[in-house]
């Protein structure tokens, strides 16, 4: 048992920096790309670099718009010529360039100008989303026969989890510490009830709105004894997605690898969390309004700590400031699309609109302003 608990722990540990690491890679800006790995061996090291910037801007250029735009019109996508990348392009930094006399290896990060792409979709009359939701915690439960693993070892599907990319499409993902507060928050059994207190008390604990149980139960296996066939059962608690979705009978392909597999079935999850989002957040530039608010502040320090993350908000097309007092502040709020996706956008960076009579109010939910 001693055993047992020390590999958890340990685990807990690993994933534990892990998931540190994302977080402070986030990024606010939905136009940056970070992490674009390039590694191009050429007949010098000019050559190779050069090779691997062209990589680099295309496939940067290529996630910025798979993270904007929804599954479906993925055929549509425009290609753009590697000649013509650089007007898209707001900068980009290179980190941890090394090379040789013919290698050469980079990590870069790329800043992309908002209102070139977006000229770029609406031309082609392609609809996409720039909202960034808050993260979504998962939980990997992994099921074989009796045996339900969620913290404890082995648990080959929370290990393909823990090597995603998890920060590339508008709703990042976390996974858990798996910490002794984790463990003795919410068992294995727990999660696959759905148990809503435990599972809350565990979204509270990470600061996010909800969690996806993300249940793979094995059904078939191959020559090595490895999973080739599993059910899948997605139960999503504490957001307006919560419900279940059911998958029976998927299959390895040919000649896919378990893990290849399961990492398929992950990035499969991932999709149906990023495409429900998307669908309910795709820009609607026809339509625009505007809503007068009130907003109560203790300060002129908090009215600029608003009006920053205002401005991040994609929906809100213009902040007009109607009346700035002591302690109030009147806005109008001008916005593309429909009352409620301005709603739930500004709810993605703390902040919530009430209406008290026949007048709507801002309310600051930001740290230090919670009641």
């Amino acid at each position: 048992m001693i055993e047992k608990m020390r590999t958890i722990i340990l685990f807990g540990l690993w994933v534990g920096l892990f998931v540190l690491k994302m977080g402070t890679a986030q990024a606010d800006d939905v136009f940056e790309v970070s992490g674009v790995y390039v590694d191009v061996t050429a007949k010098n090291v000019t050559l190779a670099r050069q090779e691997a910037m062209r990589e680099g801007e295309g496939r940067a250029f290529d996630i910025l718009l798979k993270r904007l735009t929804m599954k479906a019109d993925r055929d549509l996508l425009p290609w753009v010529e590697p000649s013509q990348r650089a007007q898209y392009i707001r900068d980009f930094s290179v980190n941890g360039e090394k090379s040789s006399s013919v290698r050469y290896l980079a990590t870069y990060t790329y800043h992309f100008k908002a209102d070139a792409i977006r000229n770029l979709l609406k031309a082609r009359g392609i609809p996409f989303a720039e909202t960034i939701s808050k993260p979504v915690l998962i939980l990997p439960l992994f099921e074989d026969g009796t045996r339900l693993s969620l913290w404890e070892n082995p648990n080959p599907w929370r290990d393909v989890w823990s090597n995603q990319q998890t920060q590339n499409g508008l709703v990042p993902l976390a996974l858990p510490l798996g910490d002794l507060a984790d463990i003795s928050g919410v068992s294995a059994e727990q999660a696959l009830a759905g148990d809503r207190d435990a599972l809350m008390t565990m979204a509270q604990r990470y600061e996010v709105p909800s969690v996806v149980i993300a249940h793979l139960s094995v059904t078939g296996r191959d020559s090595e004894g490895l999973p080739n066939s599993v059910d899948l059962i997605v139960n999503r608690i504490g957001s307006a997605y919560e419900g279940r979705s059911t998958l029976l009978g998927l299959a390895a392909q040919e000649g896919e690898s378990a893990n290849a597999f399961l990492t398929r079935l992950a990035e499969d999850v991932s999709g149906m969390v990023q495409e429900s989002w998307k669908r309910d957040n795709l820009l609607q530039f026809g339509q625009m309004d505007v809503l007068p608010v009130n907003l109560a502040i203790k300060g002129l320090p908090e009215w600029l700590t608003v009006k920053e993350r205002l401005e991040k908000v994609a929906v809100v097309h213009r902040v007009e400031l109607a009346l700035l007092a002591r302690d109030t502040v009147q806005i109008n709020l001008h916005f593309i699309g429909k009352l409620d996706q301005l709603i739930g956008s500004l709810r993605q960076v703390d902040l919530d609109l009430t209406l008290n009579g026949e007048s709507w109010s801002l309310l600051n939910l930001g740290e230090g302003n919670r009641s």
